[in-house]
């Protein structure tokens, strides 16, 4: 009969290493299983089928799809130019980091209208590739007045002047009445 402790296997981990050695060895199995199921599942870029408007009958806060020709490029904005109109769109982002459209190419652009611009949240281009932005809707706009800011706010303190109270308000009476401190004496060195 053979010796119970000779006839371990060798696959079973021995002691704490091997038991560490096990968890990261199936932890990176799972993280490599999902990432492969993710990249299976993950939906891909489309548009919502929405038909082009006229520039020229764009109205506020609407999500639009305008089709023209890039007329102008001024770094993440361009305008579009359909013939009823021009509009500037804004590419976010995404036109910072490089140059998504020429001038005069035909592009078809969907996103929100918005203050006068289109925030473009996909682009396609004159070889019918899709190319997205950023959400449909945005980030949220609106005022931002609250009681330290907007019209009549008190301005911000100067920087680096955490801590130290602020000075007094100006006085409105006459310098008569209200002699200047006297200034603090000038300290002299030994």
């Amino acid at each position: 009969m053979p010796d119970p402790e000779n006839s371990r296997s060798r696959f079973v981990p021995r002691g704490r290493s091997g038991f560490v050695l096990a968890a990261a060895a199936l932890l990176a199995l799972g993280g490599v299983t999902g990432a492969a199921v993710m990249a299976q599942t993950r939906p891909s870029v489309s548009m919502a089928p929405v038909k082009p408007v006229a520039i020229v009958s764009l109205s506020s806060a609407e999500i639009v799809t305008v089709r023209g020709r890039v007329a102008e490029i001024y770094g993440n904005k361009f305008v579009l130019d359909d013939g009823s109109g021009r509009a500037l769109v804004e590419t976010g982002p995404e036109g910072d980091r490089r140059a998504l459209v020429t001038t005069g190419a035909a592009v078809t652009v969907q996103g929100r209208f918005e203050r006068g611009s289109v925030h473009a949240a996909f682009l396609v281009g004159p070889d019918g590739k899709v190319l997205a932005l950023g959400p449909l809707m945005g980030p949220p706009h609106g005022r931002h007045d609250g009681p330290d800011r907007g019209p009549g706010a008190p301005p911000p303190p100067p920087r680096g002047a955490e801590g130290v109270a602020p000075p007094p308000p100006p006085s409105n009476t006459s310098d008569s009445a209200n002699p200047a401190p006297p200034a603090p004496a000038a300290s002299q060195e030994d």
